[in-house]
Protein backbone atom coordinates (compact mmCIF):
# COMPACT_ATOMS: atom_id res chain seq x y z
CA UNK A 1 0.00 0.00 0.00
CA UNK A 2 2.42 2.86 -1.09
CA UNK A 3 1.58 6.10 0.53
CA UNK A 4 5.15 7.28 -0.35
CA UNK A 5 6.59 7.93 -4.13
CA UNK A 6 9.83 5.84 -2.42
CA UNK A 7 7.27 2.96 -1.39
CA UNK A 8 6.03 3.16 -4.85
CA UNK A 9 9.05 2.87 -6.52
CA UNK A 10 10.43 -0.32 -3.96
CA UNK A 11 6.39 -2.30 -5.26
CA UNK A 12 6.98 -1.20 -9.11
CA UNK A 13 10.49 -2.14 -9.20
CA UNK A 14 9.90 -6.60 -8.49
CA UNK A 15 7.19 -6.64 -10.71
CA UNK A 16 9.71 -5.36 -13.59
CA UNK A 17 12.47 -8.31 -12.65
CA UNK A 18 12.23 -11.46 -14.82
CA UNK A 19 9.59 -13.95 -13.58
CA UNK A 20 11.01 -17.81 -13.16
CA UNK A 21 8.78 -18.70 -16.09
CA UNK A 22 10.76 -16.09 -18.27
CA UNK A 23 14.28 -17.51 -17.37
CA UNK A 24 12.61 -20.74 -18.13
CA UNK A 25 11.84 -20.11 -21.71
CA UNK A 26 14.35 -18.13 -22.18
CA UNK A 27 16.21 -21.37 -22.22
CA UNK A 28 13.97 -23.70 -23.44
CA UNK A 29 14.59 -23.51 -27.54
CA UNK A 30 18.77 -22.75 -27.30
CA UNK A 31 19.92 -26.07 -27.50
CA UNK A 32 17.87 -26.38 -30.37
CA UNK A 33 18.78 -22.95 -32.20
CA UNK A 34 22.51 -23.87 -31.11
CA UNK A 35 22.54 -27.41 -32.54
CA UNK A 36 21.41 -26.47 -36.09
CA UNK A 37 23.52 -23.27 -36.09
CA UNK A 38 26.21 -25.91 -35.67
CA UNK A 39 25.04 -27.96 -38.16
CA UNK A 40 24.65 -25.40 -40.67
CA UNK A 41 27.35 -22.26 -40.12
CA UNK A 42 29.88 -24.29 -37.86
CA UNK A 43 28.53 -22.63 -34.41
CA UNK A 44 31.79 -21.62 -32.54
CA UNK A 45 30.29 -20.95 -29.63
CA UNK A 46 26.86 -18.75 -28.22
CA UNK A 47 26.03 -16.78 -25.08
CA UNK A 48 23.66 -14.18 -24.10
CA UNK A 49 23.52 -10.70 -24.38
CA UNK A 50 21.69 -7.77 -24.59
CA UNK A 51 19.29 -6.78 -21.57
CA UNK A 52 18.88 -10.71 -20.89
CA UNK A 53 22.74 -10.93 -20.44
CA UNK A 54 23.43 -7.33 -18.60
CA UNK A 55 20.40 -8.37 -16.14
CA UNK A 56 18.35 -4.98 -17.20
CA UNK A 57 15.53 -6.40 -18.80
CA UNK A 58 12.17 -5.98 -18.40
CA UNK A 59 9.33 -8.73 -17.39
CA UNK A 60 7.25 -9.41 -20.52
CA UNK A 61 8.81 -7.28 -23.12
CA UNK A 62 12.79 -7.59 -23.17
CA UNK A 63 13.56 -9.75 -25.94
CA UNK A 64 16.20 -12.68 -25.38
CA UNK A 65 19.11 -11.64 -27.55
CA UNK A 66 22.00 -14.10 -28.62
CA UNK A 67 25.53 -13.68 -30.04
CA UNK A 68 26.00 -16.80 -32.35
CA UNK A 69 30.04 -16.93 -32.79
CA UNK A 70 30.58 -18.38 -35.88
CA UNK A 71 33.69 -18.60 -38.06
CA UNK A 72 34.56 -16.27 -40.73
CA UNK A 73 34.94 -18.46 -43.76
CA UNK A 74 31.56 -19.48 -43.13
CA UNK A 75 29.88 -15.70 -42.96
CA UNK A 76 29.29 -13.56 -46.43
CA UNK A 77 30.59 -10.28 -46.69
CA UNK A 78 27.18 -8.80 -47.16
CA UNK A 79 26.19 -9.09 -43.51
CA UNK A 80 22.28 -9.35 -44.89
CA UNK A 81 23.09 -11.92 -46.73
CA UNK A 82 24.78 -14.17 -43.62
CA UNK A 83 21.33 -12.84 -42.30
CA UNK A 84 19.04 -14.26 -44.67
CA UNK A 85 20.83 -17.68 -44.82
CA UNK A 86 20.27 -17.64 -40.69
CA UNK A 87 16.56 -17.02 -40.98
CA UNK A 88 16.20 -19.94 -43.93
CA UNK A 89 18.28 -22.03 -41.54
CA UNK A 90 16.19 -21.63 -38.55
CA UNK A 91 12.63 -21.64 -40.31
CA UNK A 92 14.04 -24.90 -42.09
CA UNK A 93 14.84 -26.15 -38.33
CA UNK A 94 11.54 -24.58 -36.76
CA UNK A 95 8.72 -25.17 -39.42
CA UNK A 96 5.71 -24.31 -37.21
CA UNK A 97 7.14 -20.94 -35.60
CA UNK A 98 5.63 -18.00 -37.74
CA UNK A 99 7.15 -14.84 -38.57
CA UNK A 100 11.10 -15.74 -38.38
CA UNK A 101 12.61 -12.76 -39.90
CA UNK A 102 15.54 -10.40 -40.15
CA UNK A 103 15.04 -8.01 -37.37
CA UNK A 104 17.83 -5.47 -37.26
CA UNK A 105 21.13 -6.86 -36.69
CA UNK A 106 19.92 -10.04 -35.98
CA UNK A 107 17.16 -12.74 -36.75
CA UNK A 108 13.97 -13.08 -34.37
CA UNK A 109 12.26 -16.30 -33.86
CA UNK A 110 9.18 -15.50 -32.05
CA UNK A 111 8.60 -18.60 -30.13
CA UNK A 112 6.00 -17.08 -28.15
CA UNK A 113 4.25 -13.41 -27.19
CA UNK A 114 6.26 -12.54 -24.28
CA UNK A 115 9.75 -10.77 -24.34
CA UNK A 116 11.51 -14.14 -23.12
CA UNK A 117 9.76 -16.58 -26.05
CA UNK A 118 11.52 -13.83 -28.63
CA UNK A 119 15.01 -15.06 -29.13
CA UNK A 120 16.81 -13.13 -31.86
CA UNK A 121 19.87 -14.58 -33.08
CA UNK A 122 23.20 -12.15 -33.87
CA UNK A 123 25.58 -13.55 -36.17
CA UNK A 124 29.34 -12.74 -35.54
CA UNK A 125 32.84 -12.66 -35.81
CA UNK A 126 35.24 -13.03 -33.26
CA UNK A 127 38.30 -10.77 -34.30
CA UNK A 128 40.09 -10.52 -31.07
CA UNK A 129 40.45 -8.97 -27.82
CA UNK A 130 39.75 -5.13 -26.74
CA UNK A 131 42.44 -3.83 -24.88
CA UNK A 132 41.36 -4.55 -21.40
CA UNK A 133 40.88 -7.91 -22.58
CA UNK A 134 37.26 -8.58 -23.83
CA UNK A 135 36.30 -10.54 -26.78
CA UNK A 136 35.47 -8.18 -29.62
CA UNK A 137 33.39 -8.87 -32.71
CA UNK A 138 31.96 -7.57 -36.25
CA UNK A 139 27.98 -7.84 -36.02
CA UNK A 140 26.13 -6.84 -38.67
CA UNK A 141 25.33 -2.99 -39.27
CA UNK A 142 22.17 -3.40 -40.54
CA UNK A 143 23.18 -1.46 -44.02
CA UNK A 144 25.22 -4.89 -45.43
CA UNK A 145 28.72 -4.56 -43.73
CA UNK A 146 29.83 -5.27 -40.05
CA UNK A 147 30.78 -3.39 -37.34
CA UNK A 148 32.75 -3.56 -34.00
CA UNK A 149 31.08 -4.81 -30.64
CA UNK A 150 32.22 -5.64 -27.55
CA UNK A 151 28.97 -6.65 -25.12
CA UNK A 152 31.25 -8.18 -22.52
CA UNK A 153 33.12 -5.20 -22.42
CA UNK A 154 29.93 -3.21 -21.81
CA UNK A 155 28.49 -5.41 -18.92
CA UNK A 156 31.59 -5.03 -16.90
CA UNK A 157 31.78 -1.26 -17.40
CA UNK A 158 27.51 -1.66 -16.35
CA UNK A 159 28.42 -4.22 -13.83
CA UNK A 160 30.91 -1.72 -12.27
CA UNK A 161 29.11 0.76 -11.37
CA UNK A 162 26.12 -1.03 -10.53
CA UNK A 163 28.27 -2.47 -7.51
CA UNK A 164 29.74 1.53 -6.83
CA UNK A 165 25.81 2.49 -6.70
CA UNK A 166 24.96 -0.04 -4.25
CA UNK A 167 22.89 -2.25 -6.59
CA UNK A 168 20.86 0.90 -8.26
CA UNK A 169 22.11 1.18 -11.09
CA UNK A 170 20.47 -1.47 -13.42
CA UNK A 171 17.43 -1.48 -11.64
CA UNK A 172 16.82 2.28 -13.05
CA UNK A 173 18.10 1.17 -15.52
CA UNK A 174 15.62 -1.11 -16.40
CA UNK A 175 12.77 1.54 -15.00
CA UNK A 176 14.11 3.75 -18.02
CA UNK A 177 13.55 0.55 -20.04
CA UNK A 178 9.96 0.12 -18.70
CA UNK A 179 8.80 3.06 -19.45
CA UNK A 180 10.39 2.89 -23.29
CA UNK A 181 8.20 -0.49 -23.30
CA UNK A 182 4.86 0.38 -21.48
CA UNK A 183 4.89 3.91 -23.59
CA UNK A 184 6.06 2.15 -26.99
CA UNK A 185 9.07 4.64 -27.45
CA UNK A 186 11.16 3.29 -30.21
CA UNK A 187 14.37 3.80 -28.20
CA UNK A 188 17.08 1.47 -28.62
CA UNK A 189 17.13 -0.35 -25.39
CA UNK A 190 21.45 -0.38 -25.80
CA UNK A 191 21.34 3.45 -26.02
CA UNK A 192 18.98 4.21 -23.06
CA UNK A 193 21.47 1.71 -20.85
CA UNK A 194 24.58 3.14 -22.22
CA UNK A 195 23.33 6.83 -21.47
CA UNK A 196 21.72 6.12 -18.19
CA UNK A 197 25.35 4.42 -17.13
CA UNK A 198 27.09 7.37 -18.33
CA UNK A 199 25.00 9.92 -16.74
CA UNK A 200 25.23 8.19 -13.42
CA UNK A 201 28.83 7.02 -13.31
CA UNK A 202 29.88 10.25 -11.46
CA UNK A 203 27.05 10.10 -8.49
CA UNK A 204 27.91 8.63 -5.55
CA UNK A 205 23.89 7.63 -4.82
CA UNK A 206 20.83 6.56 -6.59
CA UNK A 207 17.20 7.97 -5.69
CA UNK A 208 15.20 6.18 -7.99
CA UNK A 209 12.41 9.29 -9.03
CA UNK A 210 15.28 11.79 -9.06
CA UNK A 211 17.91 10.06 -11.40
CA UNK A 212 15.10 9.21 -13.96
CA UNK A 213 13.54 12.81 -13.83
CA UNK A 214 16.72 13.58 -14.55
CA UNK A 215 17.36 11.17 -16.99
CA UNK A 216 14.99 11.35 -18.85
CA UNK A 217 15.45 15.68 -18.78
CA UNK A 218 18.65 15.34 -20.09
CA UNK A 219 17.67 12.67 -23.05
CA UNK A 220 15.17 15.76 -23.97
CA UNK A 221 17.71 18.36 -23.45
CA UNK A 222 20.12 17.18 -26.59
CA UNK A 223 17.30 15.52 -28.17
CA UNK A 224 18.72 12.03 -28.17
CA UNK A 225 21.60 13.08 -29.80
CA UNK A 226 23.77 10.75 -31.29
CA UNK A 227 26.52 10.19 -28.92
CA UNK A 228 30.19 8.62 -28.38
CA UNK A 229 29.90 5.35 -26.59
CA UNK A 230 31.08 5.85 -22.93
CA UNK A 231 33.06 2.75 -22.96
CA UNK A 232 35.00 3.35 -25.94
CA UNK A 233 34.89 7.15 -26.25
CA UNK A 234 38.60 7.69 -27.89
CA UNK A 235 37.73 5.03 -30.61
CA UNK A 236 34.53 7.08 -32.62
CA UNK A 237 31.95 4.58 -32.05
CA UNK A 238 28.89 6.45 -31.86
CA UNK A 239 25.53 4.98 -30.25
CA UNK A 240 22.82 6.03 -32.03
CA UNK A 241 18.88 6.15 -30.34
CA UNK A 242 16.81 5.02 -33.12
CA UNK A 243 16.74 3.24 -36.31
CA UNK A 244 14.98 6.32 -38.83
CA UNK A 245 14.18 9.94 -38.26
CA UNK A 246 10.78 9.10 -38.14
CA UNK A 247 11.05 6.90 -35.44
CA UNK A 248 13.16 9.99 -33.35
CA UNK A 249 10.40 12.00 -34.03
CA UNK A 250 7.74 9.97 -32.58
CA UNK A 251 9.86 8.60 -29.79
CA UNK A 252 10.95 13.00 -29.04
CA UNK A 253 7.18 13.28 -28.74
CA UNK A 254 6.93 10.16 -26.06
CA UNK A 255 9.97 11.69 -24.35
CA UNK A 256 8.64 15.23 -23.68
CA UNK A 257 5.58 13.82 -22.23
CA UNK A 258 7.56 12.14 -20.00
CA UNK A 259 9.84 14.87 -18.62
CA UNK A 260 7.19 17.04 -17.87
CA UNK A 261 5.19 14.48 -15.94
CA UNK A 262 7.98 13.05 -13.96
CA UNK A 263 9.20 17.33 -13.31
CA UNK A 264 5.47 17.47 -12.28
CA UNK A 265 6.26 14.69 -10.35
CA UNK A 266 8.99 15.75 -8.25
CA UNK A 267 7.12 19.37 -8.13
CA UNK A 268 4.16 17.34 -6.05
CA UNK A 269 6.42 15.43 -3.90
CA UNK A 270 8.00 18.46 -2.81
CA UNK A 271 4.37 20.06 -2.23
CA UNK A 272 4.08 17.32 0.02
CA UNK A 273 1.32 15.26 -1.74
CA UNK A 274 2.44 11.85 -2.51
CA UNK A 275 -0.88 10.86 -4.11
CA UNK A 276 -0.77 13.50 -6.75
CA UNK A 277 3.20 12.50 -7.44
CA UNK A 278 1.95 8.87 -7.76
CA UNK A 279 -0.66 9.86 -10.62
CA UNK A 280 2.09 11.49 -12.40
CA UNK A 281 4.51 8.62 -12.39
CA UNK A 282 1.51 6.71 -13.59
CA UNK A 283 1.17 8.49 -16.41
CA UNK A 284 5.17 8.63 -16.92
CA UNK A 285 4.45 4.46 -16.78
CA UNK A 286 0.96 4.33 -19.07
CA UNK A 287 -0.68 3.35 -15.91
CA UNK A 288 1.53 0.06 -14.92
CA UNK A 289 2.82 1.61 -11.45
CA UNK A 290 1.47 1.31 -8.47
CA UNK A 291 -1.72 3.13 -7.06
CA UNK A 292 -1.35 5.59 -4.25
CA UNK A 293 -2.92 3.98 -0.81
CA UNK A 294 -3.50 0.74 -3.11
CA UNK A 295 -2.37 -2.94 -2.61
Amino acid sequence: MPLTVEDAFDQFLPKLSTSRQETQSAASHRASVEARLKSDFGLVTMFRTGSFGAATNVRGQSDVDYFAVIPRANLKQDSGRTLASVAESMRARFPSTANIRVNGPGVQIPFGDEGAERVEIIPVDETGKTMLGFRQFDMPDGLGGWKFSAPESHKAWVDSLDTKLNGKLKPLIRLLKAWKFYRNAPIRSFYLEMRAAALMRKENVILYDIDLKNILAALWSDQLADVSDPRFPDDSFVLTACSSETSRVDALSKLSNAALWSGQAMNEKNASRPGAAIAKWNLVFSDQFPKYGLL
